[in-house]
């Protein structure tokens, strides 16, 4: 198996609780790249929500289109009229460029000959 890049999150299809055809999409967990047991933790807020409380995280099917969703968090600053600072957090969403790969691949060759 290759390995994937530590920002990716996988959401996996599981049936909705006592539906057969009804699919939600639950956050699961990647191995971590540097070898050892640990999980590859998400680190932005969108993602990491009940993550810490050990919850579990849907994703509706049908709110991720075949092209992907992009999810842009941004601090956000600006002044009042009076001068005050007003700051907050936005998050927009985007069509995504199409389906991406992360380069996840199985059963692959590679020669392991010595060279020279």
């Amino acid at each position: 198996m290759s390995s994937v890049p530590e920002n990716w999150i996988p959401f996996i299809p599981v049936h909705a609780p006592g539906q057969n055809r009804d699919i939600r999409l639950q956050r699961a967990a990647m191995p971590s790249a540097v070898g050892d047991d640990r999980l590859v933790r998400p680190r932005t807020s969108l993602l990491r929500e009940g993550y810490d409380a050990g919850r579990r995280y849907f994703v509706h099917e049908e709110e991720v289109p075949q092209a992907g969703t992009k999810v842009t968090l941004a601090y956000n600053r600006t002044r009042w009229h009076d001068g005050r600072v007003a700051l907050w957090l936005s998050a927009r969403t985007h069509a995504g460029r199409g389906e991406a790969s992360s380069g996840l691949s199985f059963d692959y060759l590679t020669d392991t000959r010595p060279t020279g």
